[in-house]
């Protein structure tokens, strides 16, 4: 028994001995996979087969056909190693006692039931043409050993802060951490002289106009940044900057930023302004398939979507699609059911109105047109063209009482010779010829004197840039019943076409940005005064804080008293300079943003000068053709009024038949016995209590030709 311990008790010193060498040794040492593969947590290398890529501003996914040589790396190798001979202790007796023996207990007999459940055959978890379909993987290319080369290590001077380094730094405080825009503004200013600091301070320099509302001055600065500079950091920043702030740029700056957003591979799927203005900008270019890349983006939980409706409904017209136009605008119509007042839904009723009239279905066009918001400029000619819907869907008393309700008191100074024309029409078709005859009466009381009018200051009025004046003078004093000549309905008129709003907006927007550039210089001298007074209370403060300093070992407290005095006038002392200074930096930069503004509005004056001049020849060449149906009409009513009597005379009956209505709802429809008031919300839904007395069979009875 002590003999086989101690054989033990050896072993155990053997198997110590034995583990004090290695057992292996590295026979090759391993190679590492190429770094631009991925590795796996079980240290396997993979290459993704299915990539991306940007194709005209949209992501895609495409497999990669053919799998370049990929260097997956090499794993080590082991040997066993040569292991010295063992040194083994020697053996030792241990006396032990003797163990206690017990008696074995008795042996229990399990009795097992034999074995009777049936087995059932095995199934077959695979087939012969299973394996006959795994395909063949072809052995990869071996992969060559990569070069490696020795690190060269090498000292590189560290260079110190330079002036113009603190100056950017101090700058960069005022703009990103204490909003201080003016005096971060001034330092801009002077390190855009500064050759290494000139990108950097002119995109900081752009940035803190954003900041200050001078949208046109980051415009222009932010586009310098994109052109000008050679490194492609700033040259990002720069694109990334404008497309975050499409609002306030240019339709036509897509032209420049869309090719940089490719370039750097920019994800703006996501940004539905920018979206919306790059099908603004393909479209006006007739770039449709750009245009539809661009609107496929915006969601409908986008606040652009009413508006990427509209333009859908833009680029499937001009294709020839109506019916799937008509679908995005009715899509339009119920996404702008809570803002019944918006412009972009009034352009859209008055768009899918004009769409419904061309497909002759005068009933739905007509109830668009009622869509139009009556404080839009394209309200009344809605209204005009609504009514004429009513004459061609047979409803002469809806389409006269209509217009007698715009040649009302209400509307006296509205310009809508037109209405006139379709009040007769109305008449003429109801048979009340009188009532006719004393409508264009009206109309030529009213607008034959305006004809000359128009004639005559076109004719002494060559350049374009007076009928902008005479708008200016106008808007100047808006109590004037006539100013240049033209009467003020008709500069009203003038003044409310989108062609020349949207111009005029913009002018708007310049004026307002020469306002804040002045304001930036009255800031600087009013923070100027502020830290002044802020320097007085902190010298006083530092002489207080002094003071109570006493004896040869002053407290802790009284030091720190003192140094945080010494430190806030010191602060208030350098931003009085920078203050003080930057109201001298900032003098060029505003001399020449203000120069460029006016210059912009020149260009903007003359195209808004050339929009009233195309307006206001359209609107003579309609008042003309108004005046020349005249003649027209008044054949017309006098010739039928003889035929008319012609048939009562002859015992003839009346029409009686009843024809389609196109008018609102029951509760909302007026039939008016004009009493001298007109209520503005009900215009639209007056229907004239005139009977249609026509012959029956639309012909005079018994003077028919033979």
């Amino acid at each position: 028994m002590s003999k086989s311990l101690s054989i033990l008790i050896a072993l155990s010193f053997l198997g110590s001995s034995a583990f004090a060498d290695p057992a292996l040794k590295v026979k090759k040492s391993g190679r590492s996979a190429d770094p631009s593969l991925k590795v796996k947590s079980s240290l396997v290398p993979t290459f993704d087969v299915y990539q991306k890529r940007v194709v005209k501003g949209k992501t895609e996914v495409f497999k990669v056909k053919n799998i370049p040589l990929l260097n997956v790396g090499e794993e080590r190798e082991v040997e066993a190693a040569v292991l010295s001979p063992l040194r083994l202790p020697a053996s030792r007796e241990v006396a032990l006692k003797e163990t206690r023996r017990r008696e074995s207990p008795p042996v229990i007999n399990f009795v097992l039931k034999p074995y009777t459940d049936v087995v059932a055959p095995a199934k077959n978890l695979t087939s012969a043409d299973a394996f006959k379909k795994i395909p063949d993987v072809k052995v990869l290319n071996p992969v060559m050993d990569p070069v490696t080369q020795e690190p060269l290590v090498q000292l590189t001077k560290l260079e110190d802060l330079q002036p113009n380094d603190y100056k950017l730094l101090q700058a960069l405080i005022f703009l990103e951490i204490q909003k201080n825009y003016e005096l971060a503004m001034g330092l801009f200013s002077e390190l855009i002289e500064d050759p290494k600091h000139r990108i950097e301070a002119l995109y900081h320099y752009a940035m803190t106009a954003k900041g200050l509302g001078l949208n046109s001055e980051f415009r222009q600065y932010m586009i310098q940044v994109a052109q000008e500079t050679k490194s492609k950091e700033w040259q990002q920043k720069a694109t990334e900057a404008l497309v975050q702030h499409i609002n306030v740029l240019e339709t036509s700056d897509i032209a420049l930023i869309d090719p940089l957003i490719i370039k750097y591979d920019m994800d703006v799927t996501k940004n539905d302004d920018y979206q919306i203005t790059r099908a603004k900008y393909y479209s006006d270019k007739g770039q449709l398939g750009l245009m539809e890349d661009a609107l496929i983006f915006i969601g409908e939980k986008s606040p652009r979507y009413p508006e990427a409706l509209l333009l859908n409904a833009l680029f499937n017209y001009r294709q020839g699609k109506v019916e799937e136009a008509t679908i995005y605008l009715d899509k339009l119509m119920a996404a702008t059911e809570n803002d019944k007042t918006s412009q972009l839904r009034s352009v859209g009723a008055l768009t899918l109105a004009r769409m419904q009239f061309q497909k002759s279905q005068y009933k739905e066009a007509f109830q668009s047109y009622l869509k139009v918001d009556k404080s839009n400029p394209l309200w009344l000619q809605a209204m005009v063209e609504s009514a004429w819907t009513q004459i061609l869907g047979e409803d002469y008393e809806g389409a006269a009482g209509n217009m007698f309700s715009l040649h009302t008191d209400f509307f006296k100074n509205a310009f809508s010779p037109e209405s006139y024309v379709v009040r007769t029409v109305g008449y003429l078709n109801l048979c009340q010829y009188g009532d006719g005859v004393q409508v264009l009466n009206e109309m030529k009381k009213k607008y034959s004197p305006w004809k000359k009018k128009l004639e005559d200051y076109k004719a002494s009025h060559k350049d374009s840039s007076a009928y902008y004046e005479t708008v200016k003078s106008w808007i100047k004093n808006s109590d004037l019943k006539e100013v240049d000549g033209l009467p003020r309905s008709f500069i009203v008129e003038l003044a409310r076409h989108p062609a020349y709003m949207s111009v005029q907006k913009q002018i708007n927007a310049y004026e307002d940005e020469i306002v804040k550039f002045n304001r930036i210089a009255l800031t600087l001298i009013k923070m100027e005064r502020e830290l002044i007074a802020k320097q007085n209370e902190a010298n006083k403060e530092l002489a207080d804080a002094k003071k109570g300093v006493k004896g040869q070992s002053p407290s802790q407290s009284e030091v720190a008293k003192v140094q945080k005095a010494e430190q806030k006038l010191l602060s208030y002392r350098i931003q009085y300079h920078i203050a003080k200074k930057a109201r001298t930096s900032i003098k060029n930069l505003r001399a020449t943003g203000l120069a460029r503004i006016e210059k912009e509005k020149t260009v903007l004056r003359a195209q808004a000068s050339q929009a009233l001049h195309n307006r206001f020849g359209e609107m003579l060449a309609g008042l003309d053709k108004v005046l020349d149906q005249n003649d027209v009409l008044q054949y017309e009513l006098y010739s039928g009024a003889g035929e008319h009597i012609r048939y009562q005379m002859a015992g003839g009956e009346i029409n009686e038949k009843e024809r389609p209505e196109l008018k609102v709802q029951k509760e909302k429809s007026l039939n008016w016995k004009f009493k001298g008031e007109i209520w503005e919300d009900e215009v639209g839904h007056y229907r004239s209590s005139l009977k249609n007395v026509c012959a029956q069979d639309g012909n005079v009875a018994g003077l028919s030709e033979q």
